[in-house]
Parts: C-alpha cells; structure tokens; sequence
C-alpha cells in the first residue's frame, strides 16, 4: 500500500512540475508557436489532422517541394498514439498539451528507472524534478518529435533494467513496446542516442555475468523492431532517396557545444537568453542549454566514490559531453567514423541530452551520501571568481563568441553595443544568482536529512523553474484561427507557390536572438509572408518549402530554379519553366517589410501533354491519389515528384512510369481520351504493415504462454 502511495504522490507531483512550467497552457489556455513549432510541425500537423478527421491515413503530402512522403518521415509520428489526440482538438492546441504530457511522462519514466535501481522515494523525486527542468529537455519543446523522444528515455531505462532483472514474458513485450514506441516517436537521432544508451547500460550490468543476462533483450528489440516496422521501412527507403545518410564530417557539426559554453551547466544565462532578445552566445540556445542544478550535480560528483553503478553514469556524462564539442573535441570526429548510423544526424550538441540525464541519474545515486564539507567551499569561490571576470571583461567575452558565430559573422551589424551590454547585464545578474544559489546549497547541506531533502528540492525549483518557464513562448489561440489573406491570392491561381529566398523572413521572425512579441498581430504579420510551410496549414501547396529530409531531386530543381530568379527573376524562360512546373504564384522581398505575394501572368500547368505543352485538368481527391482525365495520346508530363512508390493506371490498366527532367513523373498514353490514375502504394508500407501486425500478434502469444506457463497448477479442486 504505500508503494502505491507513493507512485501516486510522484505521479501528482510530476504533473504539478509539468503544468507549472507551461502554466500558460493548462491555465491561460494559450498555445506554443515558436521556431519549429510554427514552421514546420503546425502545418504538418494541420495537414494530418485534416484528413484524418475524414478517416484516411495521409501517406503522401502534396504541400511542399512537388510533393513528398508523409509516411515514413523520420520528424513525423503518423503511427505514435498521441497521434490519436489529433482529431480531437486543434492542432496548436493538440501540439501544446501533447507537450504538458509529455513533459510528465519524462519525469515518470525517470522515477521508474530509479525506482528499479533501488533509489529512495525521495533521491529519486528529486532527481526526477531535475530532469523534467533541465536545459537539455524543456527547451526543446518547439521539436515535439524530439520532445516526444527525449521523454521516452527513462522508460526505455526501465524496460531495460526490468528485463535484465527478471526475463519474465511480461517484461519483455514491455521492452519491445517501449522500444517501437520510442521508434515512431518521431526523431531518430535521440532514438539512437537512447538505443546506445541502453545498450551500453546492459553490457555495464552483464559485466560479471557474462552475454546470459542480455539473452532476454534479444527478443524484446526485436520485437520492437517489429511493431515498428510500419514507419522505419518507408523511412529506410526515404532516407535512400536523401542526401541525409552520409553527411560529411564537417557537415554534421552544425550546432556543437564550445568549449566555453560548458559554464552554461552553471550559468544558464551567461550569454543572455533569447526570451529577453539578448541571447549572444555561438549557435542557438536550446542547442547547448544542459543546466541540472547545482545540488544535482554535488550529489552526481559525490556519488563516484559511493555507488558503483553511478561511475557508469558519470562516464556516460562525460562521454556525451565530449561528443556534444563536435569536432573540435576530437572524440566526435572518431565515433563519426566507428559508430554505424552516426553519419546521418548533425548538431553534435544534442549528446547534450544523454549528458543531463546521466548526471540526474548519478545525483539519484549520491543524494544519500550528500554531506557538508570544506571541499565544497571550492564551488562557491569558483562562481565569486567567475562572476567577477564577467562583470570585468564578460562584455567582451560576449562580443567575441557573437562575432565568431556563424550566422552573425555575415551579419556583423546586427552586433550593436546596445545588444552586447544587454547581454552582459542579464549575464552578470545571472553569474550573481548562480554564486546564492551555490551558498544555499551548502546551508542546505547542513540541515538534517530530512529538512536537508525539503530545502534541496525547494533550490532546485527555484534555480530551474525560472529559466524552463519562459524557454517555450506561448500566444493566444486567435493566432491560428484566420487564414492569411495571402493564402486568397495562391488559392485563385490554382498553381504552387514558389517562395525563391527564404532569408529575409528568417532574419526578421525566426532569429537565433530573439523570440520576437507574441501578440497575435505581429505573427499574423509573419503569417502572411506563407514561408517555410505556413501555407500548407490553409491547403496551400509550393514547390519550395521546409523539409529537413527531403527527396533529393526535388531539393536540386527547386535549387536550380531559386538561383536562376536571383539572377533574372522575369525572364520569360523562367516564367515559362515555373507555369510548367505548376507555379501560379512567387512570394518574395529584399527584406521582411517589402515582402509580396503576386501571381504569375500565365496560368500554372500542373500535367501537360509533352510534345504540345497542352495543359490537362488535375483532381486531387487523396493526397495520395491524382486523377487526369481526357488526356490525349502521347507523354503526358505531372509536375509531381518522381517517387518510389507511385502507381498508374490508364484506363484502369497498370502501366509502367519515367522520370521527366530527374524530378517529375512521365507516363506514355497510348490513346486518346484517356483516364489515369496515379495512387501512391509503397511497397515498403504494405510490409511495413505486415510485419507490425505480425509483431503485434506474437506480442499477444508471448504474454498468453508466459499467462499460462507461469500460472500454477492446483492438484485440487
């Protein structure tokens, strides 16, 4: 009974962390928007609630860059259950508590996985607080894939450590669960982060036991490749068709974390933030954000010494720091070559996430053993002293890391003094804050243990809560409710839209700086520009948009045709290329507030005989399914992308299809009058399906032998 009491009191309390730090959202009924969140996943996610509402599964979306595949989009989780939560309520809506939820869930797996380990009550809610708020979890919320992932961690721990203890047919379909569901969250690279985690932890327990032990995992991975297997098959053949699986060294090291930025693990702020438009620091924030806590990280640090399983942890923590350096730490430029896969993901900051919970999970360990000493003095001083080089020469700290920032190198007067003393004021304070807070701590250390428990938790929550807050912007509803009128001008047209540059929206509305005000007229204002996918929340098609894994031959014709309208924007070749290509519309500007959306003089073809150029009326009643109808004999040209996957039909006869221009699709008509029909049936998603299916059904088999074999037998009646 009060094992159950107690998960129910850590349960309430997760949920209570949870809704404090998206207040707004449980409370003020507010939504996120901001980065990602509103380029990318809102459309996205407003195109599969579309059609989901009318109970069929989009597989292709029709939207951006000539069409692309839905399923079996690595950032995309059509098949994870919250996905079942999309037709109830509006896509903001839904992306905002899909969140909150989350957000629970990762603290709870974390107290599972603990709970395994034998952990206190209290260590392990103390250490599960601090994940729910560390810097490697909340503010990645504007990736709900990655969100979605990073809360997964724990739980795949624990399915893990459960297996490992006990081989029992229950523990292992939990293990497989856990692992496909980890799988069709939606973000591959901290899926394989997690993967590597558990496994490495496995080999750690299995030391002195020998490859027995690990035997039960076997089936339990497997099986969750199994249920799985309806997303990573269409993936796979995705991925094939991208230039995202074999990245080059240095193309990978997008967003790693420098060497200086390592003091972020104390000083959130020591480079301002982006919420208060003063965030100077290289990269972006919610990159190398990796704060725990201080008394987390004393506990962490004392538990090498106590527990032994916490030395696996702690070099866990050290190892993933190395490798979130990127190159210039040197360890990353030796996994990329060592570790199969690795190739595929950039932003070696990410390893950040396993980092912070290593180290949450080594303060679990150590808080028991947690005492005051002379040594911890050290820690104090060391802060005094970092606050006094910051408030002497921080100022020009931060101008040098704000200079030697990629994107603000091109854009050095962006740089104002203004900003920089900004930057520094917020940072000062924060180096301030940082030396109270590490003084605290030591009084906590002080206390009895079970008022030391009580205050601890008290500074952790007052160190974390103030920078987890306000690290997800949230707006009104209102936002989302009116369709841009830009959408109008496209929609009139009948064609794409092409939106050639896409920087100048960035550099006004999507700043590494700041957030920007989120009042509902000044994103309407951003609305309107319909980049990066906007347009696809109102039905709005394009032949360029965002896709951070996209068909490579879509990618390279909307290149080719971007770089000729920088050079000649009305040249009549051009003009005539785009009417072929469906364009009906261009959004462009030098910047932001000359920004316009017109329509092209010719009307837009979007299938077109090939030797007369004769355009042919298009239907589109699926997305995946578009109908030509009285097509005369010959090449009959749709500007669609050429696809693995896609079928046609002429008049009700399968025949076989080309590449047009290494980017359309082709199909020769041998009469006139004809009807085709082009369906999108992957073959990878009919096996896909087979195979979850088949691992669902041996899921259910297992736990009903394991029922009956482990049930006993009654000599009487």
């Amino acid at each position: 009974m009060l094992h159950r009491r107690e998960h129910a009191a850590a349960l309430g309390w997760f949920a209570l962390v949870a809704a404090s730090v998206f207040w707004k959202v449980v409370l003020a009924r507010q939504v996120l928007y901001w980065g990602d969140l509103m380029l990318y996943f809102l459309p996205m996610t407003t195109f599969a609630r579309r059609w989901l509402t009318q109970g069929i599964l989009p597989l292709w979306n029709p939207h951006i860059l000539f069409g692309q595949p839905f399923v079996g989009n690595p950032q995309e989780w059509l098949f994870y259950p919250s996905t079942l939560l999309l037709p109830l309520m509006h896509p903001a809506t839904y992306l905002s508590w899909n969140t909150v939820l989350h957000l629970w869930l990762g603290g709870t797996g974390m107290w599972l996985f603990l709970r395994a380990l034998n952990v206190g009550f209290r260590p392990a809610l103390l250490a599960s607080t601090a994940w729910m708020l560390c810097g490697a979890f909340v503010p990645r919320a504007q990736f709900p894939g990655m969100f979605q992932s990073i809360a997964l961690i724990g739980w795949l721990m624990w399915a893990v450590e459960r297996a490992l203890q006990d081989s029992s047919a229950g523990r292992v379909v939990t293990l497989a669960v856990v692992v496909a569901l980890l799988l069709l969250a939606g973000h591959a690279q901290v899926a394989y982060m997690a993967l590597l985690l558990g496994t490495a932890w496995a080999g750690w327990r299995t030391t002195s036991a020998g490859l027995r032990p690990l035997l039960p995992l076997l089936p339990g991975v497997a099986g969750g490749l199994l249920l799985s297997a309806v997303h990573w098959l269409p993936m796979l053949q995705l991925l094939h068709e991208t230039p995202r699986v074999n990245l080059s060294v240095w193309g990978v090291n997008r967003f790693p974390l420098r060497p200086e930025q390592t003091l972020l693990l104390f000083v959130p702020n020591l480079y301002g933030v982006p919420w208060q438009g003063n965030w100077l620091g290289r990269g972006n924030y919610w990159e190398v954000a990796c704060t725990v806590g201080v008394l987390p990280l004393m506990a962490a640090f004392v538990a090498w010494k106590v527990r032994p399983a916490a030395r696996f942890w702690l070099i866990v923590a050290f190892l993933s720091w190395w490798l979130a350096l990127g190159t210039s730490g040197g360890l990353y430029i030796l996994a990329y070559y060592l570790l199969p896969g690795l190739k595929a993901f950039h932003d070696p900051a990410r390893w950040l996430i396993p980092t912070d919970f290593a180290l949450c999970v080594a303060a679990a360990l150590g808080w028991e053993h947690l005492r005051f000493s002379r040594r911890w003095l050290l820690l104090p001083l060391v802060l005094v002293l970092l606050a006094l080089l910051w408030s002497w020469q921080g100022a020009h700290l931060i101008e040098w890391a704000a200079r030697h920032d990629v994107i603000r190198a091109s854009r050095p007067e962006t740089i104002s003094p203004a900003l920089v003393g900004s930057a520094h004021a917020t940072a000062t304070a924060g180096c301030k804050r940082a030396v109270a807070i590490a003084v605290f701590a030591l009084l906590v250390l002080r206390l009895s243990p079970s008022r030391r428990w009580w205050a601890g938790m008290a500074l952790i929550l007052f160190e974390l809560l103030p920078p987890a807050m306000p690290a997800n912007p949230t707006t009104a509803m209102a936002t989302f409710t009116q369709p841009p009128s830009t959408t109008q001008t496209v929609a009139r047209t009948g064609g794409r839209l092409f939106v050639p540059e896409q920087v100048p929206m960035w550099r006004k509305y999507v700043s590494y700086l700041y957030y920007g005000p989120a009042s509902p007229e000044y994103l309407r204002r951003w609305q309107e520009m319909l980049g990066s996918n906007i347009g696809m929340m109102w039905g709005v098609s394009e032949a360029s948009g965002y896709e951070p894994v996209a068909v490579k031959r879509a990618v390279r014709y909307y290149v080719t045709l971007a770089q000729q309208w920088k050079q000649s924007p009305q040249r009549d070749e051009l003009l005539r290329e785009l009417q072929r290509a469906g364009v009906g519309a261009v959004a462009t500007g030098e910047t932001a507030d000359d920004w316009r959306v017109f329509p092209l003089s010719d009307p837009p073809m979007r299938a077109w005989t090939a030797h007369s150029g004769e355009a042919l009326p298009v239907r589109d009643p699926l997305p995946q399914q578009v109908e030509v109808v009285n097509a005369p004999a010959g090449d009959i040209v749709l500007t669609d992308t050429a696809y693995p996957g896609w079928k046609i039909w002429v008049n009700g006869k399968p025949q076989s299809w080309r590449i047009f221009q290494n980017v359309f699709r082709v199909v020769t008509v041998p009469s006139s009058a004809s009807h085709l029909l082009w369906r999108y049936e992957p073959d990878t998603l009919r096996i896909g399906l087979f195979l979850s299916l088949l691992g669902c059904a041996t899921a259910v088999g297992v736990l009903i032998f394991g029922y009956i074999a482990g049930k006993p037998h009654s000599i009487t009646k």
